[in-house]
């Protein structure tokens, strides 16, 4: 039997992942250097064979309950976030709170220009326009309106509690537990009900329906049960082990090579989420629009309430659980990712609702914002706002 491309992918992956582990159990240490290097590149390899793994399990699940490409390509991009989600976990077991905090909302950005290149090259009418699917227009723009409000409003009181905090030593510099709780679970309840809104109106395939979206002329893999639990039980298996060496790569950029917390998440961000992105282009080369576009579109909104949700209850519970109170610390750079995901997701909105097309034009002006966010990121994000 041939080996497909991401199940080499895997098996390379765990091969050197699990070689780690063993040269360490028999006491044989390598180079600090060259043990981060080699976790990234196992981490990486594994995680795109996990992504896959999920994303083609949740495929043939949606087929076999009759989903929408569109919807069941939603679902698949959420099962494609769960090495992410491991990648974060270990983080905030390391007590890593910040980078958790960070990577977490640097992939706002990264997923938000790849999604921009991404409305650049799809096929056009002859007008230019490419028509979005109706889930989009009608659901997913309410959700980046949400996304952008709760952004603005979170970044805003983040930055006058810092300020007024230098009149009065007595208000907090740092986000604990509680608020930790109170936003992440906002965050996921919206999230929550959209999945509920989009599966229960988009859901189900209708070939007389007039949004080609929901015609479902794709056909995925019929899984039986057996195959779909090894499918899961593998990729379940690369995402834990795969976050855990992505894990030790961050703590070795941030204390070794001494990169800043912004640097350091998006070096991550890049090689993390390359197996999503793809994903995408896979998916478009093989004509799957709606599968590439939900997963495009899902790396920007699922990424803001479900992985960024998930990052502050985890890091509130972990918290707790280990009496930290002061976990997150209100400095520039955790007020510059909060306050920029609110541009990153009004931009997308304003694209979007004006007649639901996107065209080249739209496409570069999204292209340019993002660029200039991610610099100044890049540039400004590193320095606190007291020095030390």
């Amino acid at each position: 039997m041939k080996l497909k491309l991401w199940q080499i992918s895997y098996g390379v992956g765990l091969s050197i992942v699990l070689s780690l582990f063993g040269l360490d159990a028999i006491g044989l240490h390598l180079a600090e250097n060259v043990v981060a290097w080699v976790e990234l590149i196992g981490g990486v390899l594994l995680i795109a064979g996990s992504c896959e793994a999920f994303v083609l399990s949740v495929e043939g699940i949606s087929h076999n309950m009759n989903m929408t490409d569109y919807v069941s390509g939603i679902y698949a991009s959420l099962a494609s976030l769960i090495p992410e989600l491991c990648v974060i976990v270990f983080l905030l077991l390391d007590g890593d709170y910040e980078m958790a905090w960070v990577l977490a909302l640097a992939t706002i950005f990264m997923n938000s220009l790849v999604f921009a290149i991404y409305t650049l090259v799809l096929p056009k009418d002859k007008e230019g326009n490419f028509k979005l699917p109706d889930a989009i227009m009608w659901v997913g723009s309410d959700l980046l309106s949400m996304g952008s409000m709760i952004s603005v409003s979170v970044g805003l009181s983040m930055f006058m509690v810092f300020v007024f905090s230098l009149e009065n030593p007595l208000l907090p510099r740092y986000l604990d537990a509680r608020e930790l709780f109170v936003f992440g679970g906002a965050l996921i309840g919206v999230f929550i009900a959209y999945l509920y809104w989009i599966t229960k109106y988009y859901g189900k395939c209708d070939p007389e329906a007039d949004d080609p979206h929901m015609s479902c002329e794709i056909r995925h893999e019929t899984l039986s049960m057996q195959k779909l639990g090894i499918y899961l039980f593998f990729a379940s298996l690369g995402a834990l082990l795969g976050g855990e060496a992505l894990s030790g790569f961050a703590n070795f950029a941030t204390e070794t090579l001494h990169l800043s917390f912004i640097h350091a998440a998006l070096l991550l961000v890049i090689f993390g989420g390359t197996p999503e992105y793809i994903i995408v282009a896979s998916s478009h080369r093989k004509k799957e629009l709606e599968i590439a576009l939900s997963n495009a579109f899902g790396g920007i909104v699922q990424v803001f309430f479900v992985i960024f949700g998930f990052t502050l209850i985890c890091a509130g519970l972990i918290s707790t659980s280990y009496g930290v109170m002061n976990v997150i610390p209100i400095d520039l750079f955790s007020v510059l990712l909060v306050f920029f995901a609110f541009p990153s997701m009004f931009i997308l909105r304003i694209m979007i609702a004006d007649d639901q097309k996107v065209n080249a034009l739209e496409s570069v002006a999204m292209i340019a914002v993002f660029i200039m966010m991610l610099y100044i990121l890049l540039a400004y994000g590193v320095y606190p706002l007291v020095p030390p």
